[in-house]
This record gives C-alpha cells, structure tokens and sequence, in this order.
C-alpha cells in the first residue's frame, strides 16, 4: 500500500431553484464597540437571558440556523438503500459531521425565538418543521422527514463565559429512524468555545465528542481534540473518529469538518497516521486541499461556499436562501414563521437601528402575552410522559387559523388568525 496523498476536493455549487446569492446589504463588522463592555455588565447571570445589541445579530432566528442541519440528507438517502449495516453507519456518521460543517467561522449570535415562532423548509424531499416550545429556559422542537426517514429532537442552548472565552453547549438531542427498518440512531451536537472575545481575532474550537448510537451493530465517535494537528489561529479544523462494534474500534473516520470526511481500515490509519497528520498540516492553508490514505472512501465533501462568504457573516448558499420570501409563500407559511421577522429584514438590510425597534418590540408583546399567560402552548409539538417534545402532526395541512400573528404591526398582537385562507394551499413552501 502506498503513502497518504494530498488531494483536491471538488466542491459543487447547489442552488435553490431562484435563489439569491447574497445579501441585500454587505456585513462591516463595527470596529469601534467593545465586546467585552457588553459582557462585563453580564457576568455571573444566565447567558441565556443575555440580550445582545442586533449588530451582533446575524440575520437568522435560531430555528433556521437549525434547519441547515438537512442541507446534506442525500447522506441519510445513501445510508437508507445501503444493505450492508457498516455502510450505513459510516453514512449517517457523515451526515452528523456534516450538520456542524455550517458553523464554520460563524461568530455572529442568531436571533432568540419568540415563544411559539416556528420555521419550516421543504426542500430536496425533506420537510423540516421547528417550533420554539419554552422561551425559559429556551428549548427548539426540531422534526424532518422525507420517504424514507424521520429526525426528530429538541436543543436546548446555554452560553457561558469563562475568563476570554465563551463556551457554547448546544444541548442538542437528535434521533433518526429508518422507516424500513426500524432502526435508530441517536446523537448530541459538540460542545464549542468562541476564543478572544474581549480582544484580538475571534475564532471558534469543537471541545467536546460526539458519538453516534446506534439501535443495530454499530456505534460511532468523533474527536475534535488536538493530536499533532497544526492550531491555526482560525480555529482546529481536523476531525479523526472510529466506528466501533463494542469496544473493538473497525474502522477510522478522519478528515476537515470544513471540507471533507473519508473512512479507511482501522489498521491502516494507525500505520500512516504520522504521515497523515503532517500532511494535514502541510494542506491546511491550501484551497479544498487534504490528505488521503490509500484505500479510503470519501463519504462526504462540502459543497462550495459564495464568493462573498467573508462578508456575508459566513453564510453558505443553503443559508443565504433561508430568509427568502419567494413569491405566493406568504400566503402559505405560518403567520408564526421566522421569515416574518421584520428585525431580521431590516438587518439584512443594512438598517441596524430599525431592526433595534422591531427586536425590542417583539419583546415587549412578548413579555405582555407572558403576563397575561396567554400564546404560551405550543401548536405543533407535546410534551409526552418522559418529558420529551414530540411532533403532533398536521403542520402540513396549512390550518393556522388558531395561530398567533407573531409578527404583524397590530396593536393587539394577541389575536390570532380571522381567517383560514393560508389553508388553502398545501403546496411547497420553499
């Protein structure tokens, strides 16, 4: 067997059908405000309580910053026709890895959802639908499903500071089922630190493992840790984990959570690990370059990112397409749905003290509706006896007469629909 070679990845370009490809107004991180004011005044609350000024917003609600975790499910397709059960670990392994590859480089914090705001996406033959279930403390309801699986799960975020760094935990639960089979998988999103934020270049590290449960032979478990790899100060991008079958470690997965993810024997990496991990660092500065043990497959690489993506708060194309309200979508989604955040259109539009009266009035009804203990049950989602959310069902039937108008410019925020008309249609709403 010959030595790892440095390869070049060809990264596609995927586009929604009539998306756009920037943002309305380009992102100029101010340079003349201190974070570390900001945080000073914060320390020793709850960071989940922490309201931040909206420039340090990006222009997505949490809940679509969630649905970006189905922008690669051909994965779980591929995985759903494999006949071979280790086949089929190493492509949901890839599709887990892939669900963090969106966070890459991305310092700015998405809006907090109101209670009850939801957001949906039917893309790609998916159908992806969350729900903001408890505003304190804050818990996303998630549920996607196409033909041939289901994801279903909650997030519950927490945010801490710790001398000049802020350390992330996503509370992530997710659970996948295959419809054929029964079968299940189970995994938690990783731990991340924000370092430098009170002064010098910020830049983000995965902290934590993430392991993959399986209802079948075979488990798996990725490590963002540092093990000879070069520490850039952009961030560790390296990933290397195993696919077990008990203790007994099968197979290796390694590879660039940025970039790529490939699968090589157990034995096989091991021997050429020393090789492989200075070749990483040899590549790493080099464009959708990295290194290949012979043998290998590629399981996953990520698909290419816009021309503007520095600028761009480090959206992806998938990202960029999230707020977009195409034409007769209006009249379709949920009157609780994110794309009505007239505060995220006003920051994406460049006019950062609108979006300032618009954060603060949603807030306001907020707070009202909590004191009059009214929009305060969810619509799509139950807690059963475990205490876990799960899916009612129905969302796709388009009734949202009993649904709050979030987002609407009335004085009387806590009316809900006068009419069904946005039922009439259950076509695609993106």
């Amino acid at each position: 067997m010959g030595s790892p070679r440095i390869q070049s990845f060809k990264r596609q370009t995927v586009l929604h059908k009539g998306q756009r490809t920037r943002l309305p107004a380009t992102y100029i991180a101010p340079e003349d405000v201190s974070i570390w004011d900001i945080i000073r005044p914060n320390l020793g609350k709850d960071f989940s309580r922490f309201t931040v000024p909206v420039f340090m917003n990006e222009p997505l609600s949490f809940l679509q910053r969630l649905s970006e975790n189905v922008q690669y499910n051909y994965l779980l397709e591929k995985a759903a026709k494999c006949e071979d059960e280790m086949e089929r670990m190493e492509y949901v392994a890839a599709f887990a890895l892939a669900t963090v590859s969106a966070n890459h480089k991305r310092m700015s914090k998405p809006f907090n959802p109101l209670l009850l705001e939801t957001f949906e996406l039917e893309r790609n033959g998916v159908r992806f639908l969350a729900e903001q279930v408890s505003h304190h403390p804050p818990i996303s309801a998630v549920y996607a499903e196409s033909d041939e699986f289901t994801v279903e799960g909650t997030v519950e975020p927490t945010l801490s500071f710790w001398m000049t760094k802020l350390i992330a935990n996503p509370h992530a639960h997710l659970k996948l089922t295959f419809k054929k089979t029964g079968e299940t998988f189970t995994w938690s999103a990783p731990k991340c630190a924000i370092y430098n934020v009170i002064m010098g270049k910020m830049y983000m590290n995965f902290t934590s493992h993430m392991k993959i449960e399986s209802s079948g032979t075979y488990d798996a478990v990725f490590s963002f840790d540092n093990k000879g790899y070069y520490n850039h100060k952009g961030g560790d991008v390296h990933v290397e984990g195993h696919i077990f079958e008990g203790k007994n470690k099968i197979k290796a997965l390694y590879g660039n959570w940025t970039l790529f993810l490939a699968s090589c024997d157990q034995d096989d990496f091991k021997h050429h690990r020393k090789e492989y991990v200075q070749l990483f660092n040899e590549s790493i500065h080099e464009k959708d370059k990295g290194p290949v043990i012979p043998g290998s497959k590629i399981l996953w690489v990520s698909n290419q990112i816009p021309k503007l993506f520095e600028d761009q708060f480090h959206f992806t194309n998938f990202t960029l397409s999230l707020n977009e309200m195409y034409a007769g979508m209006s009249d379709k989604v949920a009157p609780t749905d994110s794309r009505r955040r007239k505060d995220m259109k006003a920051l994406e539009d460049g006019k950062n003290d609108e979006a300032e009266e618009f954060k603060h009035k949603y807030e306001e009804e907020q707070r009202e509706r909590r004191a009059n203990k009214t929009g305060n049950v969810p619509m799509w989602f139950a807690k059963d006896e475990d205490g876990h959310w799960s899916y009612k069902g129905d969302y796709w039937a388009r009734e949202f007469s009993n649904c709050l108008d979030l987002f609407e410019s009335n004085d009387n925020n806590n009316s809900t629909r006068s009419n069904s008309s946005s039922s009439s249609s259950s076509s695609s709403a993106d």
